[in-house]
């Protein structure tokens, strides 16, 4: 690639910013869509339902980013990016070996529902487990997908619509269910999901460019294995991206525990869903301005890092103010006990999404290594933040403690992005190939 092209992408054309405006609103939408969905799901199967169902989506999430959702979905932007290829050309070959891993993950996923359950396994246990499964499955594939999209530079409108279509699908369709009274269990609503996820992936894979044709040269197998690896532990970012707080105070504190939880986490997720975004948007654009040289990379990465702290302390001042009012209104009056939490809950979403933008920017630089280590070093205090809750029989003590690791996260990385330069075998690595396929 050169150094023009890097520097388009790094952030200085007006449709970039249209890029971000466009996935940054439909994510919004989509946030608020889910929101709504969790609200009628409360209504629908009350607190220790819910629990249910937030628990299959925790089960699946963590299988999801522990296998083939975690790190290669950031490694597969990263090079399709730096060596300017498009995913049908750039992974042509690599696919077959990665639906083998993911059914094997799926299958882990839903054995650990079943446990999760109790001894007594009953027709509804084993659906909720089958729906496990295939919502990990779902979750690998969507990670992959947006990747790609992003990694080759694909139309903003197309991943804004393709990120915004299973929300509305899973709202309208539960929406109508609650209007009419249908009388849906946990069952049924994980169904629903299933089937707006899996309408979303058709329409993203259709969305992915055209191949070039079969002379362009993939991407390597080791190298993007080896990228993967290194930065797995960051990609995954265990502090939050597993639902590890969630799942322990599932299985320590209980499923009403984990409904009051989740209420109190709902308030936070804009943040989360916004660091995200940022993060994801960003990656690809520091490291093709890594490779393109100079010093335009340290101002790229000065306007994204202003721009998610913004976008941070705004969505949580927001929520912060409405939380008193929120859950028992949204949520109902059996909710009311997850407001003290909420606090907490809002404050820590803010720091551990900003921390997503600064794990992309020293991925972007070659230095994901030291956020993998980072975030493996602060695992531990997620597990003590559920204890304090299993202690105290009080979910508001593990807000607290996910706010503490939230701030800490924060400042380690911080003083990363300042101290560590980037990589200098990047800019090299990527030039010969970039050229190459042009």
């Amino acid at each position: 690639m050169g150094a023009e092209s890097a520097v388009k992408v790094a952030g200085k054309e007006p449709g970039d910013k249209l890029v971000l405006l466009l996935i940054a609103g439909s994510g919004m939408l989509a946030q608020f869509l889910s929101l709504v969905a969790g609200i009628i799901v409360a209504r629908m199967v009350g607190v220790e339902g819910r629990g249910q169902v937030v628990m299959v989506g925790v089960l699946a999430q963590m299988a999801s980013q522990l296998t083939l959702g975690g790190s290669l979905p950031n490694a597969i932007s990263k090079e399709l990016a730096t060596h300017g290829l498009r995913a049908r050309d750039g992974l042509r070959g690599l696919v077959g070996r990665w639906v083998l891993w993911g059914c094997l993950a799926a299958t882990a996923a839903g054995i650990a529902m079943l446990l999760n359950e109790g001894p007594g396994i009953t027709p509804e246990v084993v659906a909720l487990a089958i729906g496990t499964g295939l919502m990990a499955l779902n979750g690998m594939t969507a990670r992959i997908l947006v990747s790609s999209m992003l990694g080759e530079g694909a139309d903003g409108l197309a991943i804004a619509l393709t990120g915004l279509l299973p929300q509305l699908a899973a709202a309208l369709v539960l929406g109508g269910a609650l209007a009419l009274g249908v009388d849906w269990g946990p069952v049924e609503i994980v169904a629903v999901m299933l089937f707006a996820q899996s309408l979303v992936l058709a329409f993203r894979f259709r969305a992915l460019a055209p191949s070039r044709g079969r002379d362009v040269q993939p991407l390597d197998r080791s190298e993007l294995a080896r990228l993967a690896r290194r930065t797995h532990i960051g990609s995954v970012g265990p502090l939050d991206g597993l639902s590890l707080d969630r799942a322990l105070v599932g299985a320590l504190v209980g499923s009403v525990g984990l409904g009051l939880y989740s209420a109190a986490v709902a308030l936070g997720s804009l943040a989360t869903m916004l660091g995200g975004i940022v993060a994801m948007v960003a990656l690809p654009r520091i490291a093709a301005a890594q490779a393109a040289g100079g010093t335009e990379e340290r101002s790229v990465v000065r306007r994204w890092l202003v721009l998610a702290a913004i976008l941070m302390v705004g969505s949580a001042a927001v929520f912060m103010a409405a939380n008193p009012f929120a859950i028992p209104i949204l949520f109902g009056e059996e909710f009311r006990g997850a407001i003290a939490c909420g606090y907490w809950c809002v404050a820590a979403s803010a720091f551990l999404a900003f921390r997503r933008v600064l794990i992309a920017v020293l991925q972007g630089r070659g230095r994901g290594g030291f956020a993998s280590w980072a975030e493996l070093a602060l695992t531990p205090f997620v597990v003590l933040a559920a204890l304090l809750g299993n202690l105290f029989d009080d979910v508001e003590y593990v807000g607290m403690g996910m706010l503490g690791v939230g701030i800490a996260s924060c400042v380690i990385l911080g003083v990363a992005v300042r101290r560590l330069t980037p990589a200098p075998a990047l800019a090299r690595a990527a030039a010969p190939t970039g050229d190459a396929t042009g």
